[in-house]
């Protein structure tokens, strides 16, 4: 395996500072697991990225019941489906309703104060699964809006998410991948910071010239569905043509 790039462990962030390091943080997320196992097993949510992968791991080092499922969105790297398959054949993968095209026809090109993608590509498709216990690789160092969420969170009213790694730092999640030695998707030493969605409203604009560059194909597709779609479009009327509306997001 190629060396990992991990952040200075002596940094901190908005959120915690690494003297957790100093705890034993794997047997406290572990614990953590057991602690709640519900009777039926849980949902274990897995997307191929480090954080699902290190999570799914816990789950199995817990030895508690278990099923996982990945939520195919039909728009993820093409790496990814590929390491899946590859590494994790016992995924049960889930597909949505509609394809992310034919969300973009219906509810328009989504924003990040109007992102109805991940409850339709994502949520949606994995509702009718009876596993209402549901463990995910979220963490609080990721962003503001996850850092205020709590450990253990409700979602659908029916739903339990709990969060087994939410304070863990990155350096962290590397560490316990490299002295595990498990398999990770080599977008990660290309360059990729994440592996999630290509084609996504909270891309930077680098990310996106980024992504673009990689997977040109689906980006193409992206702006024949944007025009195809745009002249039906009422909230969008400030811009012109459908060209000033994909710059716009594009610098978004």
């Amino acid at each position: 395996m190629v060396s990992i790039k991990r952040q200075n462990p002596f940094a901190t962030t908005g959120f915690f500072t690494n003297t957790e390091a100093c705890g034993d943080y794997v047997q406290k997320a572990i614990n953590f697991i057991q602690e709640h196992e519900p009777k039926e097993g849980y949902f274990v949510g897995f997307s191929g990225g480090k954080d699902s992968i290190i999570t799914l791991e816990l789950v199995k080092m817990a030895g508690v019941r278990y099923q996982v499922y990945f939520n195919c969105t039909t728009i993820d790297p093409p790496e990814i489906y590929k390491f899946i398959r590859q590494f994790y054949p016992d995924v049960i993968w889930k597909y949505p309703k509609m394809s992310f095209w034919q969300g973009i026809k219906k509810n328009g090109i989504p924003f990040r104060t109007a992102r109805w993608c991940c409850r339709v590509l994502k949520k949606d498709s994995t509702k009718d699964v009876l596993l209402k216990h549901r463990i995910m690789g979220i963490r609080a160092e990721e962003g503001y809006r996850r850092a205020r969420r709590p450990i253990i969170d409700a979602f659908d009213k029916n739903i339990i998410v709990y969060k087994p790694i939410f304070s863990w730092l990155e350096w962290q999640v590397w560490e316990f991948i490299e002295k595990n030695n498990l398999p990770y998707p080599s977008l990660y030493d290309e360059g990729f910071d994440r592996v999630g969605c290509i084609i996504c409203p909270f891309m930077s604009k680098g990310k996106k010239k980024q992504a673009m560059e990689r997977w040109p194909n689906p980006y193409k597709i992206f702006e024949k569905v944007v025009k195809e779609w745009y002249p039906t479009a009422k909230k969008y009327k400030n811009f012109q043509t459908a060209e000033e509306l994909l710059k716009f997001w594009y610098d978004y």
